[in-house]
């Protein structure tokens, strides 16, 4: 499913207009960290929970050296952040039947 779909597909189960599911789902998920919400608190350091969802949260790989496996030689990796999602209870258990 893509974000043109969801939008659809939230529009007909709650009878809203697309344009403002749209704007809702847009408010959410935009990578800006301007205009998305969950980008937003991940880059402040919080957690998004969406209760029987689940939790966005940013962890931290630390940095370390690699090796380039096309010449052979040392690489520092930096330390960076990514973000992660763990799923609650509710959506597990909904998958599992």
């Amino acid at each position: 499913m893509v974000k043109t779909e969801l939008v659809r597909k939230v529009s007909e189960s709650t009878g809203l207009p697309l344009k403002s599911v749209y704007a809702v789902v847009d408010a959410l998920t935009n990578p800006d960290p301007r205009q998305g919400l969950i980008v937003a608190n991940l880059k402040r350091g919080q957690k998004v929970i969406i209760t029987g969802f689940g939790t966005f949260h940013a962890r931290t790989r630390q940095s370390r050296k690699a090796r380039n496996p096309r010449t052979g030689s040392k690489v520092s990796v930096p330390k960076r952040r990514y973000p992660a999602f763990k799923p609650a209870k509710g959506l597990k258990n909904a998958l599992k039947k």
